[in-house]
């Protein structure tokens, strides 16, 4: 069990309650970069820790950030170090953050580990950002469409279709808007609550049921573009936290344990497992990563060098800024194909519902006019 697990257990009924109603409104990701950036540079000026928590504690408006920055600087005057005081705050600062900061404080230069977070904080709120904006678009066109398309088969169908003569010689297609029209009106809030259900019900899948997420994240590992939106967001992960994990002096066998626990794909979570298994063995990062295809084939030959001379911190930080690169314009790509398609797919729903309104009108024209 890690120290702060530890710590966790033997916390008041009182502090586990306290902790629950902060972690529901927990301090933003931004408000998270923030304080490890202004951290890092208090660090350079040459304040101690306790003195940089109090003069970040002068600015924050956040209320439950000042709750926690308020009981880290009482655990630190009573003799505890930033990742033991962190270590009580776990639902915000995650187990890497706290282990780079635990070691950092047996090692040293606690500023150049501050800015490396913030440095990854920062990156993630740009990923998230563009991951955001990706799917925000296709969401509010698919909406708004089903919206359209709910309103013209409940209002605007079943009134124009009164103007025809005989509702028994409609196309067939007309027919089956009719229906569908007349099921919607008396169970739309059946068909609401099945919405809620399934999306319910696929968190909950995916959460509790260890085969339906080793299916889902297998999936988005083999699925034509999105595979590789996935590879490069895990490149870019794995070499930043592991060259945060070796500057700061982390074992290989606890940084391959720490990725584990990060990844939240079962694909990549095993694989971490695999190599620290076989770290622990006696073999090498090389030899235990070799011949998998869920890492580059380049940052499997640049580890193998780096077993070699030595070098691989400096190397893995410059490969992070090209694959954060790639995982940008993947996602730009990923983004530009994802539109034809739901245009598409938009066009062919609302284009058949005003052929099956538009096809009997065009009979009754043509009617009239014989």
């Amino acid at each position: 069990m890690q120290p702060w697990e530890a710590q966790k257990e033997n916390l008041t009924l009182q502090q586990r309650f306290n902790n629950f109603i902060v972690e529901l409104q927990k301090p933003t990701l931004n408000e998270k970069a923030t304080f490890f950036r202004l951290l890092a540079v208090s660090q350079k000026a040459g304040l101690g820790i306790r003195a940089s928590l109090v003069s970040l504690q002068q600015w924050q408006e956040n209320k439950w950030m000042l709750m926690i920055l308020e009981d880290m600087i009482q655990r630190l005057t009573a003799g505890s170090g930033l990742a033991e005081a962190m270590s009580y705050h776990a639902y915000f600062f995650t187990s890497e953050e706290i282990e780079l900061l635990k070691s950092t404080e047996i090692t040293g230069n606690m500023s150049a580990t501050l800015e490396e977070i913030a440095d990854d904080l920062e990156a993630n709120q740009i990923i998230n950002a563009k991951v955001k904006k990706a799917l925000t678009y296709p969401t509010l066109i698919i909406v708004f469409a089903v919206l359209a398309v709910v309103v013209l088969l409940i209002k605007v169908m079943p009134a124009i279709v009164t103007m025809y003569w005989d509702p028994e010689e409609l196309p067939w297609i007309t027919k089956f808007m009719l229906n569908v029209s007349a099921f919607l009106q008396v169970n739309w809030w059946k068909c609401l609550i099945l919405i809620f259900t399934l999306i319910t019900s696929y968190k909950l899948l995916y959460k509790y049921v260890l085969l339906f997420k080793i299916m889902i994240d297998t999936l988005m590992i083999k699925v034509p573009v999105v595979k590789n939106v996935v590879k490069l967001f895990y490149m870019h992960r794995f070499t930043v936290l592991l060259s945060q994990f070796y500057a700061a002096g982390v074992s290989p066998i606890i940084s391959f344990n720490l990725l584990a626990n990060i990844f939240s794909n079962f694909c990549y979570k095993k694989k971490m497992i695999e190599v620290k298994n076989s770290i622990a063995s006696g073999f090498s990062i090389f030899e235990s990563m070799e011949w998998s295809d869920l890492f580059d084939p380049i940052l499997i030959q640049i580890i193998s060098v780096w077993e070699n001379t030595g070098s691989l911190t400096d190397v893995l930080r410059k490969i992070s800024s090209f694959y954060l690169m790639s995982l940008n314009a993947a996602i730009d790509a990923l983004t530009a194909i994802i539109e034809p398609f739901l245009m598409v797919w938009v066009a062919g729903m609302v284009g058949t519902l005003l052929w099956a309104i538009y096809l009997p009108m065009a009979d009754m024209v043509n009617q009239i006019s014989g």
